[in-house]
């Protein structure tokens, strides 16, 4: 883990929110909470390392604009989608292929914390 390193955790939903919040500070990581994908790009520090666990479907401003927002910003970070449809999971990870992971809700904190370490090593 690069405790230099923050996870930036971005979902509308609360609970999941927090959820993923406890669990990542008990594993030790530093985490900055965001409910939307507005909330995150009118927040987010550039230049800021680490990596970005992103919610893909959103109100408004989905997790695919959020990541794309970055990268056009010259602030790409390491993103890990999450959705509770299978079926864009697929889609995501095939048209991204190597620049997201994409997990699906409800996520196991085994598979969250090892995308994460995997994220923060590229």
């Amino acid at each position: 883990m690069n405790e230099q390193a923050t996870v930036f955790l971005v979902d509308d939903e609360p609970a999941v929110l927090n959820a993923l919040a406890r669990l990542l500070r008990a594993e030790g990581y530093k985490t900055e909470t965001f409910s939307s994908g507005r909330d995150f790009m009118d927040r987010y520090k550039p230049g800021s390392s680490g990596c970005l666990v992103l919610d893909l479907l959103m109100p408004a401003i989905t997790g695919v604009d959020v990541q794309k927002w970055l990268v056009d910003s010259g602030n790409p970070l390491p993103t890990i989608f999450l959705t509770a449809q299978d079926e864009l999971a697929e889609q995501i990870q095939t048209s991204m292929g190597q620049a997201a992971k994409v997990l699906s809700k409800p996520v196991s904190a085994r598979d969250l914390v090892k995308a994460i370490e995997e994220a923060l090593t590229t």
